[in-house]
């Protein structure tokens, strides 16, 4: 049996996605219309195409994962019964396309959709990082409850639409070079409804659609960042007509906090110490998402000295970040003719030795001077 696998150059773990990929990739390289004269090609692109048509499909995938298919089974791209689904022809037909510049797709209506909505939320530091729900206040058009969207007074005011006949869709026909190709849009007429108004709802003014506010909870998940963008589907504007309401876009505003920062998952903060705590050590508060825990800073650390927590950062989908603690030594801007005495006395008894970075920069420095 043939390696199905191996001929679209993908591992038997690819997704349909990644087979899909792959086939198109090989079946534009390969194709006929590339390489008319070129039997080598000729034979690769029928390969790719007897591949895909097993790998291309779910169920034929797992009956040839399975060993129970035969050489050949199911590629048959003119049988009824086998070959090709509808979304392979549309492979073939997005392959067309990119030879053709376009045209030798098949193109259907699209329903029509609403216009979507952008509001803006602001949200605490902590609210974004640890997730929060928030009610959002927003006004839409939404259907006209009196017409049900139509637009009209009532039933005896919609008449069929002349352009359509009442389908809401217009064909148009084209010749190509591999046919006719048959396009399919909304009647710009009756707007895709198949209706002509003859006498407006007076509610809605014959538009079928009406202004009302709204108000809905959302909810906000942890680790959003400032400036992204969540969507809530249908929730946005109505259509005139039938079709589906757009979306919901609120955009997100973070406050900077006084006490973090941030980067990506990992949080930054500046703890304050007292001159004796740097230098007999002694418990310092440090604040987190969690609240205050206690850490227990040694003796003898330096001004601005940073100690890593892990796991204390940001926690979402993505994962978990850090927390960054500076300590930074607080100098009293005021003391006592007392306490002037007693570090007077401590600096008297203190030697360099119990100063390493200025002895460090003393030496340096004298050696700069020296060489010079």
């Amino acid at each position: 049996m043939k390696d199905y696998y191996k001929i679209l150059g993908v591992e038997k773990t690819a997704s349909q996605d990644e087979i899909k990929s792959a086939y198109r990739k090989l079946a534009k390289k390969y194709h006929p219309d590339l390489h008319p004269d070129d039997k080598v090609s000729a034979e690769k692109f029928k390969e790719c195409n007897e591949a895909y048509s097993v790998l291309g499909d779910a169920d034929k995938r797992a009956k040839y994962d399975r060993g129970e298919m035969d050489e050949g089974q199911g590629f048959n791209p003119f049988s009824g019964g086998g070959g090709f689904t509808a979304s392979g022809f549309d492979d073939i037909f997005d392959i067309f396309s990119g030879f053709m510049g376009g045209g030798a797709r098949r193109r259907t209506a699209q329903q029509p959709v609403g216009a979507d909505i952008t509001q803006t939320i602001e949200l605490t530091f902590m609210e974004a990082a640890l997730g929060v729900k928030k009610s959002v206040s927003f006004t839409r058009m939404e259907r006209c409850g009196t017409c049900n969207g139509t637009g009209a007074k009532n039933a005896d005011s919609l008449k069929t639409c002349p352009k359509c006949n009442g389908t809401g869709q217009v064909r148009y026909t084209q010749n190509t070079l591999f046919g006719q190709q048959i396009t399919v849009g909304v009647c710009n007429n009756c707007n895709g409804t198949g209706k002509i108004v003859t006498d407006k709802c007076t509610d809605c003014g014959g538009s079928g659609v009406v202004r009302k506010k709204k108000v809905m909870n959302v909810t906000i998940p942890a680790g959003v960042e400032n400036g992204s963008v969540l969507q809530i589907a249908g929730e946005g504007n109505a259509p005139r007509g039938t079709g589906r309401n757009g979306n919901l876009l609120l955009v997100l505003s973070i406050k900077p906090s006084k006490v973090f920062s941030r980067r990506n998952l990992d949080i930054y903060t500046e703890v304050p110490v007292t001159f004796s705590t740097a230098v007999m050590g002694g418990e310092v508060e440090i604040p987190s998402l969690d609240g205050m825990f206690v850490h227990k800073l040694s003796a003898g650390s330096g001004n601005g000295e940073t100690v890593r927590f892990r796991g204390k950062g940001i926690r979402s989908g993505r994962g978990s970040g850090d927390l960054y603690v500076t300590f930074k030594v607080e100098v009293p801007r005021s003391i006592s003719r007392s306490q002037k005495k007693a570090l007077e006395d401590f600096e008297r008894d203190s030697t360099i030795s119990s100063y390493p970075k200025r002895k460090e920069f003393l030496d340096e420095t004298a050696k700069m001077y020296n060489n010079k």
